[in-house]
């Protein structure tokens, strides 16, 4: 039972990671909206009637499995189909470093002041991850 709870929790961590990068590589926000409506508004009414929002829930499904299994291919190195704390330490430090990255557009290594206001102010009104306790 324990195992399976692991598994649930791991599963959840990454559809909640995996939907934070799809957001965030589309712009999240309304422009991400606009997408997915134009994506999936069949009969072009401008809003998605419950067929339509059914075909986009089974789209966003089919997104976080794949997502999910590319995660575990990568970070589950004892493959039990779970992620172990070590492996999860190891996501997230691979994660830090890539958003590291992306705000150090200089690439000397170091944070600017800008750099950093720049990231921050990309991130507002984004879900990040972080939950403003």
């Amino acid at each position: 039972m324990l195992k399976k709870w692991k598994l649930i929790l791991a599963t959840s961590v990454f559809a909640i990671a995996g939907l934070a990068g799809i957001a965030a590589a589309r712009g999240g926000g309304e422009g991400h909206r606009a997408g997915m409506l134009k994506k999936f508004d069949e009969n072009g009414d401008g809003k998605l009637d419950d067929a339509e929002r059914a075909k986009m829930k089974a789209a966003r499904g089919q997104m976080k499995a794949k997502r999910m299994a590319e995660m575990l291919a990568k970070y589950d190195a004892n493959k039990n189909g779970a992620l172990d704390a070590d492996e999860k330490k190891l996501m997230k430090h691979d994660r830090a470093a890539a958003r590291f990255k992306k705000l150090d557009t200089d690439g000397n290594g170091v944070l600017s002041p800008a750099e950093f206001e720049a990231g921050a102010m990309h991130g507002r009104g984004k879900h990040r991850g972080h939950r403003g306790h």
